[in-house]
């Protein structure tokens, strides 16, 4: 009887940890026969996709097209956003991954950065940690809330490295700018929450933790400021 309740507390405990760090591909259905093409201009046609087929979102331009991943046949390019039926977005998962979780991640992908420092962010978490390196291993030190795109507009998913940075951007495009970004991967960054061009926080958008942006990834103006400050150049960064 007392194996028995061991087991069976056992199994609530393990029921009780939250799953580790997933994927999160953004997954949209082609609703019409369409052409995929190798620029954003929609100039060069180089297949076909299929009415019902299946297709990973990359990345989207102003929200008129998108570059897209269909998996079986590996067919990738850039197609209508009148083609895509774009699923709603999904609850931000609230489940609290531990510290021995993380570093555990970082350390068994076996991730490596030119610089002592790793990010991986969590788009199902919609949280940002941040690892240095303690020897050979990954060890976690700061964790931020985050807000990344919308699944019409994703953040581009991959490894990617920090390359440049500012203190301030405003986009006419946007109407809105952004504090302390380090560049990722082409238009997209790691920035603070939405400011106008006064540089004053954009009423209602002050919140991190769900998805709300155009595909660059959001925090709260001291953690950009942290790591505008603090991570080098030539740090990797993990889009999960």
């Amino acid at each position: 009887m007392i194996a028995n309740i061991f087991l069976r507390i056992f199994l609530v405990a393990t029921l009780l940890v939250p799953a580790a760090m997933q994927e999160s591909p953004v997954i949209a259905e082609i609703t019409v026969n369409c052409k995929v093409h190798s620029d954003k201009a929609l100039n060069f046609p180089i297949g076909e996709l299929s009415a019902g087929q299946l297709v990973e979102i990359l990345e989207d331009y102003s929200y008129e097209v998108y570059k897209v991943l269909e998996n079986i046949s590996g067919t990738s390019g850039w197609i209508k956003s009148e083609c895509l039926k774009i699923p709603c977005d999904t609850p931000t998962d609230r489940s609290i991954l531990t510290r021995r979780q993380l570093e555990n991640f970082a350390n068994e992908n076996n991730f490596a950065s030119k610089t002592n420092y790793l990010i991986i962010t969590d788009i199902n978490r919609q949280k940002t940690h941040i690892f240095t390196k303690n020897d050979s291993a990954w060890v976690l030190i700061r964790s931020f809330d985050c807000s990344t795109g919308l699944n019409a507009s994703p953040t581009t998913r991959g490894t990617f490295t920090i390359s440049d940075r500012g203190t301030w951007f405003y986009s006419e495009r946007l109407n809105s700018g952004a504090a302390h970004w380090l560049r990722f991967n082409g238009q997209y960054l790691f920035h603070s929450i939405p400011m106008d061009r006064h540089k004053n926080i954009i009423d209602g958008e002050d919140i991190v933790g769900e998805k709300r942006s155009s595909g660059c990834v959001r925090l709260m103006p001291e953690d950009a400021k942290w790591l505008y400050d603090n991570i080098p150049g030539g740090t990797t960064a993990i889009i999960i």
